[in-house]
């Protein structure tokens, strides 16, 4: 993972799905701060020249310099992570790796596939794998814009998948492209995207810390050639 700050990215992301990753103390850090430095740091941009609306199911709308661009947040604390493309919506999902009963949660939110497969795991592999894969149930709906709504937790998603950058079509669902990029040490991460997704390219980059970004609501120190760029616990939009 490599600093937004030090990129050179000072038009939209074409036909890359960026993620950016920042570290932060706070336990419920506001959502719309943290999307107008991350459009600032795509774009180049101060991030007061990005406006953040919600639509009425909370997912987040891109205005100003990043309109046209697709957003979504997540956080838990840590850790915050935000996801912006410009084909299509996208969702993203982060959550602490802990200890839990990850095959009796299986049983109870899961299908009885993914259920059974997660009890044929070792033990110890088991919370990362139940992790995995409710981040990305969140992440696609995230990209529907319902959540976990009417039956998001039975939504299928990819049993096994490794950690990685490549976007991959759910099995039987080829509508949804997910992949699990790297995360810091601790976090497990998970990003979607719809049919509009397929062949784009998944890059993951930190943001300073707010007290790191230069003055004026910029996210990073130059617009010309370096540019800024159940429920677990991590949902939002």
């Amino acid at each position: 993972m490599s600093d937004a700050c030090a990129r050179t990215s000072p038009t939209a992301p074409d036909d890359r799905l960026l993620v950016l990753l920042a570290h932060t103390a706070e336990r419920h850090p506001a959502g719309a701060p943290l999307l107008r430095a991350a459009a600032g740091a795509v774009l180049g941009v101060p991030a007061d020249e990005v406006v953040v609306g919600r639509e009425p199911s909370g997912r987040p709308v891109l205005g100003g310099a990043a309109r046209g661009l697709h957003a979504s947040v997540s956080h838990v604390p840590g850790l915050s992570a935000v996801a912006i493309g410009s084909r299509g919506p996208v969702g993203v999902d982060v959550e602490r790796l802990r200890a839990l009963p990850a095959a009796a949660l299986a049983r109870r939110w899961f299908g009885a596939g993914e259920a059974g497969w997660l009890a044929g795991r070792p033990e110890a592999e088991r919370p990362v794998q139940f992790l995995r894969l409710w981040t990305q149930k969140e992440a696609i709906g995230k990209v529907l814009g319902t959540g976990l709504s009417d039956g998001g937790l039975l939504r299928p998603v990819r049993l096994g998948a490794p950690a990685g950058t490549v976007l991959h079509p759910v099995p039987g669902v080829p509508r949804f492209y997910i992949a699990l990029p790297p995360a810091p040490e601790g976090f497990v991460l998970a990003v979607a995207g719809g049919p509009e997704a397929a062949g784009s390219r998944l890059e993951v980059l930190m943001l300073p810390p707010p007290a790191a970004r230069p003055d004026r609501g910029a996210a990073c120190p130059s617009r010309s050639g370096e540019t800024g760029a159940a429920r677990t616990s991590g949902s939002e939009a």
